[in-house]
């Protein structure tokens, strides 16, 4: 271990407690970024994510009975929306247990989608 030893008027040591606390203040936004880098994702064209977790379920047994109606009533409705054009999100939560992967959309609203339709 390096240790350093000061006297209470050493310039030195004003130099080391001001870079010591810039490295702590900075090193939150760094890992910050980093991990905001490596969540981002892309929601491909032709995809589709619901707002809410009861409605995602409805979403996903409409599309395994291929209950097309059923799947428009949803987006009509409001409750779900289909991507046209690829769009930036980031990935909050992955999908687990049946449940759909939580992401957050450019306007800070959260949704639900599969990560089939999600991109690095």
């Amino acid at each position: 271990m390096l240790r350093f030893r000061f006297t209470q008027d050493s310039p030195d040591r004003d130099f080391k407690m001001k870079l010591a606390a810039l490295l702590l203040a900075v090193a939150p936004l760094v890992s910050t970024a980093v991990m905001a880098a490596e969540q981002s994702r892309t929601l491909i064209a032709n995809s589709v994510y619901c707002f809410k977790n009861g409605d995602w379920s409805d979403m996903v047994e409409a599309s395994a009975d291929r209950d097309e109606d059923a799947v428009m009533q949803l987006v009509n409705a409001g409750k779900c929306r289909m991507v046209t054009k690829a769009m930036k999100v980031m990935m909050v939560e992955p999908e687990e247990g049946g449940v759909g992967a939580l992401i957050l959309l450019p306007s800070g609203k959260t949704a639900l989608t599969t990560e089939h339709f999600l991109r690095r």
